[in-house]
């Protein structure tokens, strides 16, 4: 699942069912029910490989007829597997690509080494790899690409990524990389401390249902590295009333527009430490849906944030 957070949105619904995902941990979405395990499983056992030579084939023959002027390329969600990577690293075309979404395509472990292989990715800017289930050595791929070294943005959301694949991006070899989207991997606590230590020059951080905890924000929050960071999302984290209090103390977040702390546990606590905080001065959205937020706490907080409160 690619999950490429705007913020958690007004619809609690959808946010909730976010959330116990993300609390189940990174395997929550695909847990199985009580008493149906076996059988779930011995299907998926006996299920032969997709054949996706036959989309890999059509694609291939209009990669061959050019993409004429074309910067951006979209491919969500078409289930080309593996051979994708392959495909587009092999194509003369890729070379013009300043934005690359491939997300939702079952690319694994060798497609995405396959596609960071290339040569010929120096322009892309924009990479969106969420849902292929890279793993930690896709991302330590995609880390070391050199080609990869001039992108902004990355989004590797949900791709079964734990703490070596948080470290070895953090550790990126990029002097541009502004936003980056982990959501809905199990980074935890080891994951979070490395990116509060990053170089890289990031301005926006997802990180929706990523195990960091209590220990995690603390880290995060006490960063002199991410000064820079204009938006942090944080939604379905554990972060309760400490985690809450942590942020609120931050003097290097002072630059944040947009903070999502929704569904993490937080209280009329460390509601008031928000809403006491001396920073958060530029904040424009503040987002608090799905916590434990009494009266007291929200009145708190419309007092100090007013319409840029999502409660």
């Amino acid at each position: 699942m690619s999950c490429r957070p705007t913020h958690c949105s007004g619809n609690l619904g959808a946010l909730l069912l976010l959330a116990s995902v993300c609390l189940g941990g990174c395997g929550g979405a695909q847990s199985q029910a009580p008493g149906a395990t076996d059988a779930s499983q011995s299907t998926a056992e006996h299920e032969p490989p997709k054949d996706h030579s036959e989309s890999l084939n059509e694609l291939r023959r209009k990669l061959a007829s050019g993409l004429g002027g074309a910067t951006e390329l979209n491919l969500a969600a078409k289930s080309f597997g593996p051979g994708l990577g392959s495909l587009l690293a092999g194509s003369p075309d890729l070379a013009k690509l300043s934005s690359l979404d491939v997300s939702d395509n079952a690319l694994g472990i060798d497609g995405v080494r396959a596609l960071t292989a290339s040569t010929r990715l120096a322009q892309l800017r924009d990479l969106d790899l969420g849902g292929n289930d890279i793993g930690d050595e896709g991302a330590s791929a995609v880390a070391h690409a050199p080609a990869l070294a001039g992108l902004e943005t990355l989004n590797v959301s949900g791709n079964s990524i734990a703490e070596s694949g948080a470290i070895a991006l953090a550790e990126a070899s990029s002097n541009h990389l502004s936003s980056l989207d982990l959501s809905m991997n199990g980074i935890g606590e080891t994951g979070a401390s490395a990116l509060a230590h990053t170089h890289l020059p990031l301005e926006s951080l997802y990180l929706l249902g990523c195990e960091i905890g209590t220990s995690g924000i603390k880290e995060l929050a006490e960063s002199a590295s991410l000064r820079k960071l204009t938006v942090l999302a944080l939604t379905g984290n554990n972060l309760g009333d400490e985690g809450a209090q942590a942020l609120a103390k931050s003097s290097t977040l002072a630059s944040l527009t947009t903070l999502d702390l929704c569904a993490n546990g937080i209280g009329d606590a460390g509601a008031l430490a928000l809403a006491q905080s001396t920073h958060f001065k530029k904040l424009k959205v503040i987002e608090l849906y799905g916590n434990d937020i009494g009266s007291r706490g929200a009145a708190a907080l419309k007092k100090r944030f007013g319409s840029r409160l999502h409660l």
